[in-house]
């Protein structure tokens, strides 16, 4: 489509330097990229895929225990059913299986504090183990430099035996002893031959030995036993034994536990690492070390009233005898005193009062122990002993009232008899403490014992890769969109009506234009894309064809007025498309029977006879140092009607030569000897040619390269122009995405054959 000068199809309306985007627009935009979008895409998810194969793999293993909200029932305890008891004994039974005590011990059973790593290749080799070389299979993929570059970077020689581990080699270690200073610090393993193997620190040899047996330096205080090798000769494994503390902490840091129901006391005890049997290994053993302790407080408890017993029973039988004996002689002595039925009442009753007092008495003894005099089991104790003393109170006041004979009698009686019970109790309760010992078993159950789940928990290789793709895909489409956001290139004919540059062609961009030039692309000089080849001889139906055939045709009303035949052809800033404009246009108009002369006024950085496929030396250079002739200087393109006037070679000083008579005679000569003069200058803001070839053209168009020059850059150019004389006719706005434009109504292109 061509719109002419003062086109009325076209908004005058003042426009912003950015259009207004539309969702329309948007998708377009997005659409056009969609090429870009894809390969970001991509990359992300190759990228992805290599950052989580590369992560070490974690697995996990799990058991169940359940853990009951009471405990054995132990003794004298048991007569107390009052009070809180202090706490959940669930919780607490969790804390301690997350203790130092349980954990510490389980550390020091299996040596936990003894870290190992194997040296991996740089930057693959994490990918290529976890997906299963070997060293035979990586040697046969890194032959020649690719071995070289790799043993550079792990600093080893070509030569020597590769000191990384590949699947399927390991290293145990049973027992490593370092002195206090070595500490936390890194030991290498270097794999010798025939099961021998070298220790060094700081690249000094502190042990050598042999796999399955005991090294040890009692000078340093190293000791060494491994128990597995199986790695090439020249592998290396990083070791390492860390503080007691650290140990513990990095094994309670991947030590989880999770609840199963609601108030069930059913628990899922969960451990991560990455070494399979080991976890599943230390899991039992924590398990293990968890019921022990917990079997062993409970008997502990047991014991403890045991001896308790053993120490009051010997006091209780003297007590017994000697009660009993004494109600003997008084009975001996007053000959047979019988109790009255009145009497033997408040004797049962002083009898059962003194027996809960003997057992809260025991009780007390034991509480003391667990527990200070303000927690709440022993206030209450405290409260019934208060109430049965009161009550005790009250019947020796009642016994106070007999005769004195049987107040007597009811005296020796009652400690015989309270005495006989508490004896018995002792008895019995001794036994029971007894069977509760041998019969621990705690208030924890194993359910299930350790299994390792299936597969790996971490990384996830689909969800990273997935996601890592979709984060490329984003961070493209963001990109483009903010691209959009801040892009202040020109649109619309719109803004370049604005600054008062009428538009003459819209030519659309060119993908026949782009496969001329791609060839050369490789080939830039000073930053100058080059095109061999004229789109209007090769593609002469392509809708950028049409659109220059619209210019010549604007151009040939708008020339009318003009003073000469002279129409100089100019940009803004390099890469706007002026030598493209110029010479498919002097290809149009010459095919319409128009003489043309096109004329690279570029002495800079011209490259029009790339178009041509002809050299630039013998052109406009030489000509105005009158080293040639115009006949000389002047060559035929090939085409008929056409000839052309490459840059010559590069000159020192281009803006003087265009300034003198040379220049003034070529262009006064090629007047009358053509329809039309095409000169295409260097950019107006980069050097003042175009302004000094400006004065000798009637007509002056400037191209505008859709998104990449500003309007102001244009405004700018254009009021330069004009302040050296030069009124410049209107513009081409070049290379023209239709894809992105369909919407607004511009760009529309009609086929008509």
């Amino acid at each position: 489509m061509t719109a002419f000068p003062g086109h009325h199809g076209l908004s005058s309306e003042p426009s912003r330097d950015t259009p207004d985007i539309s969702l329309v627009k948007l998708v377009s935009i997005l659409l056009d990229n969609k090429w870009k979008i894809i390969f970001t895409g991509i990359l992300f998810l190759l990228g992805g895929y290599f950052y989580a194969s590369s992560q070490p793999r974690i697995y996990q293993a799990d058991t169940l225990i359940q853990i009951e909200g009471r405990t054995t029932t132990l003794g004298l305890l048991e007569t107390l059913a009052v009070g809180d008891q202090g706490g959940n004994p669930t919780t607490a039974e969790l804390e301690i299986l997350q203790s130092r005590m349980v954990i510490g011990e389980t550390v020091d059973r299996l040596d936990l504090a003894i870290q190992i790593a194997p040296r991996r290749m740089p930057m693959v080799g994490d990918f290529l183990v976890n997906h299963g070389f070997t060293r035979e299979q990586v040697d046969g993929l890194t032959p020649g430099f690719l071995g070289d570059w790799l043993g550079r970077i792990g600093g080893w020689e070509q030569n020597e035996s590769s000191p990384f581990v590949w699947a399927g080699e390991t290293l145990r270690v049973s027992r490593f002893d370092v002195p206090t200073q070595a500490e936390g610090r890194i030991h290498v393993l270097r794999v010798a031959d025939d099961g021998h193997y070298v220790l060094t620190r700081d690249e000094v040899t502190v042990l050598s030995g042999r796999v399955g047996e005991t090294v040890h330096d009692e000078t340093s205080g190293y000791r060494l036993f491994v128990s597995q090798l199986e790695a090439h000769a020249g592998a290396e494994f990083e070791m390492r034994r860390v503080s007691h503390l650290d140990a513990i902490a990095q094994l309670q840091r991947r030590l989880t536990i999770e609840t199963r129901g609601k108030d069930s006391g059913v628990y899922q005890v969960m451990l991560s690492g990455q070494d399979r049997e080991q976890i599943v290994r230390v899991l039992d053993t924590i398990t293990g070390v968890f019921l022990s302790q917990n079997v062993q407080r409970q008997s502990e408890e047991a014991e403890k009233q045991l001896a308790f017993l053993e120490e009051q029973i010997p006091q209780v039988n003297v007590e017994l005898t000697d009660a009993e004996n004494a109600l003997n002689d008084y009975r001996a002595e007053r000959d047979s005193v019988d109790l009255t039925f009145e009497t033997q009442n408040l004797l049962r009753s002083l009898v059962a009062v003194d027996n809960q007092l003997s057992e809260l008495a025991l009780a007390e003894a034991e509480l003391a122990e667990r527990f200070r005099p303000t927690h709440p089991n022993y206030q209450a104790l405290l409260r019934k002993r208060s109430q049965l003393q009161a009550e005790k109170v009250q019947l020796e006041a009642s016994v106070n009232n007999l005769p004195e004979t049987q107040q007597e009698v009811l005296r020796l009686t009652r400690d015989t008899q309270v005495n006989q019970e508490i004896y018995v109790q002792l008895l019995n309760k001794r036994q029971e403490m007894r069977l509760v010992k041998a019969g621990t078993v705690g208030n924890v159950r194993i359910l299930d014992t350790g299994v390792l789940q299936r597969g790996s928990i971490a990384p996830r290789v689909g969800l990273l890769t997935v996601g890592s793709a979709l984060l490329g895909t984003l961070l493209a489409i963001v990109g483009v969109m903010l691209r959009l956001a801040f892009n202040r290139a020109v649109e619309t004919p719109d803004q370049l009506e604005a600054i008062g540059l009428p538009v003459y062609a819209i030519v659309p961009v060119s993908s026949g234009q782009g496969r001329l030039s791609h060839f050369l692309k490789r080939r830039r000089k000073e930053g100058v894309n080059v095109f061999r080849g004229l789109l209007a001889i090769t593609n002469p139906e392509e809708p950028t064809v049409e659109a220059l055939r619209g210019l010549r045709t604007s151009l040939y009303f708008a020339m009318l007025e003009s003073s000469d035949n002279r129409l100089m052809i100019t940009g803004a800033s390099p890469e706007a498309g002026k030598s493209f404009i110029a010479a498919n246009l002097a290809v149009v108009c010459a095919q319409a029977g128009q003489r043309v002369l096109l004329i690279d006024a570029d002495m800079r950085k011209g490259h029009l006879h790339h178009a041509f496929q002809q050299a630039a030396k013998g052109g406009l250079s030489e000509l105005l140092s009158n080293r040639l002739s115009i006949d000389e200087a002047i060559r035929p393109s090939g085409l008929e009607n056409l000839d052309f006037l490459s840059r010559g070679n590069v000159p020192p000083n281009p803006s003087e030569l265009l300034m003198q008579k040379p220049f003034h005679e070529l262009l006064a000569w090629a007047a009358p000897h053509y329809d039309l003069v095409i000169l295409d200058t260097p950019p107006v803001m980069a050097v003042t040619d175009a302004a000094i070839v400006g004065k000798h053209a009637g007509s002056c168009l400037m191209v505008a390269r859709y998104g990449l020059n500003p309007p102001k850059e244009l405004e700018i150019a254009k009021r330069r122009l004009e302040h050296a004389g030069v009124r410049v006719k209107g513009a081409v706005l070049n290379a023209v995405d239709y894809s992105t434009n369909r919407q607004y109504g511009y760009y529309n292109v009609y086929a008509y054959r």
